[in-house]
């Protein structure tokens, strides 16, 4: 690979040729300008659902709701710092900080835990949301029982899907894992983990894969039950159990999976096909399909904040139609005064 080091900085190294021999400089300009606009907008809408779950929070978090509002602020905490660090990488001709460096091991964190803590959590999304088709009250708590199986599983789950990556990267870091191939330190690198075992990378890639094919399935099945129902089983009364506060969630919540899957699909299906044929390494496919992942850290949070109905309340008092509200308020009241003062006229003369 055509590498240069000819940036400002030290610490940053540049690869202007991919192993294809093709020049990949346009490709980062073009990412640079679709960033400018992606990580701004992300990175403001997020702020709005965080500020929204603070004031929102009593009426927000229940059980049903606690994967899907943890997984928003993991993205969110994705997009505030790790969108800046993209468009500078990106203005710099997709530079990358060098490896073994300080800056490249904060960034594998910055990337790595957060991103596997989302993916966890979307997992136990789906699967509870298969639950809830299944069961809509499997949740349910009736007056003299204080935990049922299904609670406590929901809060272990939501335990291990955060405590396990944040414990599992800092300890492999340690043991067994660096951002330096030690077994050909010389050559060209690009800022990763590097494993000395075997085991460790497929282990790597089963924390990577599996959650998106447990994900992949769990949709599946849920569009072959509600097919199954609607078609065959032909229960219209189950189809409506719940009321419409249980179908609002379902909503949001296939549109936060199926919006998980559209950005997804396209890094995890090359990464795999890559990783298991041994393809030759592209740098187009993969810093485009990189891409298209932050554009789910970016606007992931967005859709609960306009299908959740207290998000979508708060945003609109708050962020859009407050100062909108004060001016029409007084031109209707002028409105209904003008004609009040033409009858009392029409009075006075007769």
């Amino acid at each position: 690979m055509d590498s240069n080091n000819d940036t400002n900085f030290s610490k940053i190294q540049c690869d202007l040729m991919d192993e294809l021999g093709y020049d990949v400089v346009p490709m980062y300009h073009v990412l640079f300008l679709l960033s400018c606009f992606t990580v701004p907008s992300g990175i403001i809408f997020n702020l709005i659902f965080v500020i929204a779950l603070i004031f929102r929070a009593k009426k927000l978090f229940n059980i049903t709701n606690h994967a899907l509002l943890l997984s928003c602020l993991a993205q969110a905490l994705l997009s505030f710092l790790q969108g800046p660090f993209r468009i500078y990488f990106y203005y710099h001709r997709g530079c990358l900080p060098l490896s073994g460096s300080a800056l490249c091991e904060f960034t594998v964190y910055l990337d790595y835990i957060p991103t596997q803590i989302n993916d966890f959590l979307t997992v136990q999304l789906s699967i509870e949301r298969f639950l809830l088709i299944m069961k809509p009250f499997i949740f349910h708590r009736t007056r003299h029982q204080r935990f049922s199986f299904a609670i406590c599983l929901h809060y272990l789950s939501l335990f291990v899907a955060i405590v396990f990556p944040s414990l599992y990267y800092p300890i492999i870091m340690q043991n067994g894992a660096s951002t330096i191939d030690l077994d050909n330190p010389s050559a060209t690198q690009t800022c990763d983990l590097w494993y000395s075992r075997d085991i460790y990378e497929l282990f790597d890639l089963l924390i990577t894969f599996v959650p998106y094919f447990l994900i992949l399935t769990m949709y599946l099945l849920v569009i072959g039950l509600m097919l199954y129902r609607k078609y065959v089983y032909n229960d219209q009364r189950q189809l409506r159990h719940g009321g419409r506060a249980h179908r609002r969630l379902l909503y949001s919540l296939n549109l936060f999976l199926l919006w998980f899957l559209l950005t997804w699909s396209p890094w995890v299906l090359y990464d795999f096909f890559q990783t298991i044929l041994n393809l030759t390494y592209s740098v187009y496919i993969d810093a485009i399909t990189t891409y298209i992942v932050y554009l789910n850290y970016a606007f992931s949070s967005t859709i609960v904040l306009f299908t959740f109905k207290e998000t979508r309340q708060f945003y609109v008092t708050k962020f859009c139609f407050h100062r909108v509200s004060r001016r029409v308020e007084p031109i209707q009241q002028n409105q209904l005064v003008y004609p009040l003062k033409i009858f009392k006229q029409n009075n006075t003369t007769r």
